[in-house]
């Protein structure tokens, strides 16, 4: 499959924290990608019900506060509700192994399996298009593609900016000999 006919799914995840050995997911939104373009009509969006008291810091970062996880689905409800959305769709993410990573840690909590995707990463695959940046941060790939980044380190607004980014990058991973979903999965 060529890269800039791709359908694919781009995730991002908003937590409890950065350790990944004991972050619990608060957040989760997703959007297609179709046709080259982002398929802003086609999104996923869902509060997590953490299990544990969102610490200060953290809401000090993405705004959200225990109050606003009242009455949203367990992990296990809305990761059955993501995985019906994701399909058999490839799965997109900036730095996404963070996010796989506490993913994979409320599987085990949850005692459900943790679900297969292929998956490719913006931040690596960056790195192989443009080796020469100062920086590989969200901030600075949507800088130096010219992407809008609104609403910083909510779900759904980062995975829509990683989904231009990832758009973005394609050209450039062309001109690094990366053309089809495979390469692209291989040089993650």
């Amino acid at each position: 499959m060529p890269l800039f006919a791709l359908e694919a799914v781009v995730l991002d995840t908003e937590t409890t924290g950065l350790d990944p050995r004991a972050a619990r997911v608060v957040e989760v939104g997703a959007v297609a990608i179709r046709n080259g373009a982002v398929d802003d009509r086609e999104v996923f969006e869902s509060f997590v019900s953490g299990g544990q008291p969102i610490p200060g810091g953290a809401t000090a970062i993405h705004g959200i506060k225990d109050s606003d996880l009242v009455g949203s689905p367990s992990f296990a409800s809305a990761l059955a509700d993501l995985v019906a959305f994701i399909g058999d769709r490839p799965v997109i993410g900036h730095s996404v192994g963070f996010d796989l990573a506490v993913m994979r840690r409320e599987c085990t909590l949850a005692g459900i399996a943790f679900p297969s995707w292929p998956i490719l990463d913006t931040r690596l695959l960056a790195q192989i298009a443009a080796p020469s940046l100062a920086e590989y941060s969200l901030d600075g790939l949507a800088a130096w593609l010219r992407t809008p980044v609104q609403n910083r380190h909510r779900a759904l607004s980062d995975a829509t900016a990683t989904a231009h980014i990832f758009l973005g990058l394609v050209p450039h991973l062309r001109d690094q000999g990366i053309r089809t979903v495979g390469e692209a999965e291989a040089a993650c």
